[in-house]
């Protein structure tokens, strides 16, 4: 089946139709021209070197030359080989703990920080497999759905944390049970589902619910993180040791006891988490070793060009142009002809010559800058496998360098500038590939690709309308709806967060207020204490005046009988026995503190 490579450059065409337009009025201007002067055919007769139709056959060549080299440039090609790769994986989905007991550092950086690691090095082993990730504490949560876009499951990790889970503890019998609900139902096999976690689990639930997996056919693999003598852990309210309800430092332990439990109920394997790439390697060993389902085909086709029989065709016109005879110089016994049109003659006959010149340089500059393109971006593409992003996106910078509209070229330097972390150049590139693109499916694409460099910048305004123009384009692009959401989550999230400060900055202003008026308050008082004792020392002075005057005697209290006096004692005795009373009660009734870690 024949296709064209470039089908965009076809329109390229329209062209030929408007140079026929033009030839004929041209033809037309002529023919009025030869007519002013006398009988049309006797006075173009006269003209030396005058041939009858050349000029038309001359441009009915350049026109054929113009469209065959057009339509070469096109690349119109054949499939003449297919091959069908079938892709076969498994289902994998990641139950990572991320309760505070995560955060001791009895293994460096901290527990949660080498389980991120763990999963990193497993998405890199990993091919055709699907891979979702649940987090789970008190309660589970679905962060990613099953999928093969590696990149976005380790950008999400990256923002995993204890405070995602608003109840703490570790029940693993919730993650088992999210876990099963998100694998397909109606398959039996083809599942596993890997626990990561220390294992600090009080859920009765956890074995059975294993159990229940198991007869789902779902491999359950733990992984065990942390160590048995157990780490203290931080409480940041406090700012220093947690402590229990009895004011003992929490030890966190590792519960390798369950873990296994659970990996034999699960027909699985348990590690401990020492070495990562080590761990890493058990687990896609075992996943290799279980049977894998089709996930669908691949097509690869082999194409054969035949753009060069078309620019042959098109530089064989332009040669018998060329070679088509010109008008011999004019004799002296030649009777004399209007100079205008004579020179009018030359002109177009230069300007055949010119034209010729020009579409055997557009000729080849068309077949040597196509070539040099793909050439480029194939280099570029083995480099980027490589991981060699620096120089994959020099090849790619020299191929977009020949021909700036090669969408393909601009995608491919874009990605390679993300995966430098160079998020503002990788953007530029995106936008401009954005316009360029020529189907929607493109433009989605690369509208993906910008909110992807917006969400690693924590930019989650520009990165929803990102993803937001991604499905105007593409409404089925599942990835696409799940970042949209998340994004629109941490955006409500920073909104708070700064609604929040905002307050704090109201508080402290409102305090400041406050104190200045006590301070203004507290002067007032002063001047009002200096006034009084102002009027002390008077009243002292006149006082003084009247120590002649006899003074009368002070009155002295009554006292108290002896029985008012018992009676006033037992009162006071009985009082404190009720008050003695009230606190033992209260004593006795102690809290139990929740767990929280």
């Amino acid at each position: 089946m024949f296709q064209f490579q470039h089908i965009g450059y076809l329109y390229t065409l329209a062209v030929v139709p408007l140079l026929l337009l033009l030839f004929i009025g041209v033809l037309y201007w002529r023919k009025r021209k030869l007519q002013k002067i006398g009988d049309e055919k006797l006075v173009a007769s006269q003209i030396q070197g005058y041939i009858s139709g050349r000029n038309t056959f001359r441009f009915i060549l350049m026109a054929v030359a113009l469209s065959a080299i057009i339509i070469g440039w096109a690349n119109l090609r054949a499939g003449d080989k297919s091959e069908k790769a079938e892709r076969k994986g498994v289902d994998v989905i990641v139950a990572l703990d991320v309760s505070k007991s995560m955060l001791a550092k009895d293994i460096q950086p901290d527990r949660l920080t080498r389980a991120k690691q763990l999963i990193m090095r497993l998405t890199d082993k990993m091919h055709n497999d699907r891979v979702a990730l649940i987090i789970f504490a008190g309660r589970s949560y679905l962060q990613v759905p099953l999928t093969v876009d590696y990149t976005s499951v380790k950008m999400l990790l990256q923002n995993v944390s204890p405070d995602m889970v608003p109840a703490q503890g570790t029940v693993i019998g919730d993650a088992i049970d999210m876990a099963m609900q998100t694998f397909t139902q109606n398959e039996r096999k083809y599942k596993s589902l890997i626990i990561i976690t220390d294992g600090e689990d009080h859920d009765d639930k956890a074995i059975d619910k294993t159990r229940e997996a198991a007869d789902q056919g779902i491999i359950v693999h733990t992984v065990g993180i942390g160590s048995p003598q157990g780490a203290t852990l931080y409480d940041p309210d406090t700012r220093s040791v947690k402590l229990d309800e009895n004011g003992s430092p929490v030890i966190s332990k590792l519960n390798e006891e369950e873990l296994k439990s659970i990996a034999s109920a699960g027909h699985g394997t348990y590690n401990l988490l020492q070495n990562t790439d080590e761990v890493a390697d058990k687990l896609i060993n075992s996943l290799e070793g279980m049977e894998q389902k089709s996930l669908g085909s691949v097509v690869y086709t082999d194409f054969t060009s035949y753009f060069q029989y078309f620019l042959f065709a098109g530089f064989l016109a332009l040669l018998i142009e060329w070679l088509l005879p010109g008008r011999r110089k004019a004799k002296k016994h030649v009777p004399h002809v209007s100079v205008g049109k004579v020179l009018i003659t030359k002109s177009a006959d230069a300007g055949a010559k010119s034209g010729t010149a020009a579409l055997v340089a557009l000729m080849f500059l068309a077949l040597g800058a196509q070539g040099q393109t793909n050439k480029y971006i194939l280099q570029g593409n083995k480099l980027y496998e490589q991981q060699k992003y620096k120089e994959a996106a020099d090849d790619y910078a020299k191929a977009v360098a020949k021909d700036p509209n090669n969408t393909s070229g601009l995608f491919n330097l874009g990605n390679s500038l993300y995966q430098q972390k160079k998020y503002d150049d990788s953007r530029k590139v995106m936008t401009e590939t954005a316009k360029l693109s020529k189907d929607k499916t493109g433009a989605a694409a690369a509208n993906y690709n910008i909110g992807n460099t917006y969400m690693s910048q924590q930019k989650w305004e520009d990165a929803v309308n990102s993803y937001k123009q991604t499905l105007r384009n593409n409404p089925q692009d599942v990835d696409a709806k799940y970042n949209l959401s998340y994004a629109e989550q941490m955006m409500k999230k920073q909104q708070q967060q700064q609604q929040k400060n905002d307050k704090n900055k109201q508080d402290k202003k409102d305090q400041k207020d406050q104190k200045d008026k006590k301070d203004e308050k507290k002067d007032d008082n002063k001047d009002k204490n200096k006034d009084k004792d102002d009027k002390k020392d008077q009243d002292q002075k006149d006082d003084q005046s009247k120590d002649q005057q006899p003074q009368k005697p002070e009155s002295q209290p009554s006292k108290l009988s002896k029985q008012q006096a018992d009676q006033l004692l037992d009162a006071l005795q009985q009082e404190e026995k009720k008050l003695q009373d009230k606190m033992k009660k209260e004593k006795g009734n102690i809290v139990k503190m929740q767990k929280d870690w």
